[in-house]
């Protein structure tokens, strides 16, 4: 049995308002949002992690929290406004969605990050996980990340 097919069944769902969810996994929570984290141009809108995520007072919108060398978060960040033609409306960003190293200047992690339109909001989905975080925590992560907006999230 896969680590998804074991744990699937207890993922669950957290809705950011009416349009869009995404899928926790069991252990992870719903994290509050970092103060300072809504600009003229962006809010956060959610954020989950790990045990051990918290939110903390920094100029960098998206590493606003302070993640475990063994954890992991997802941070969510709508855009105000129509969303731009240029933003991809469908999947294919957020299942391409990879970790790479030095990925955020303001994060000494490891980082990725996928942009989508839903119903004509934008939205960045930022992936920020610790140097030591096992690979089951990463993959949580990232299936997490990559189920945002889905229609069965």
């Amino acid at each position: 049995m896969t680590a998804t097919a074991a744990t699937a069944a207890s993922w669950r769902v957290l809705a950011v308002d009416d349009s869009v969810s995404m899928r926790v996994p069991p252990a992870w929570s719903a994290v509050e949002a970092a103060p300072g984290t809504t600009t003229a141009d962006a809010e956060t809108v959610l954020v989950i992690g790990t045990d051990g995520v918290v939110p903390r007072r920094t100029p960098c919108l998206i590493a606003s929290y302070r993640i475990p060398v063994d954890g992991a978060a997802v941070v969510v960040i709508r855009r105000t406004g129509v969303a731009s033609s240029a933003v991809p409306t469908d999947r294919r960003e957020l299942i391409a969605l990879r970790l790479q190293r030095e990925y955020l200047s303001c994060f000494d992690g490891r980082a990725g990050v996928a942009q989508i339109a839903i119903d004509g909001r934008a939205y960045q989905v930022n992936v920020l996980v610790g140097d030591r975080a096992p690979l089951l925590v990463v993959f949580d992560a990232l299936v997490a990340a990559r189920s945002f907006g889905a229609d069965d999230a």
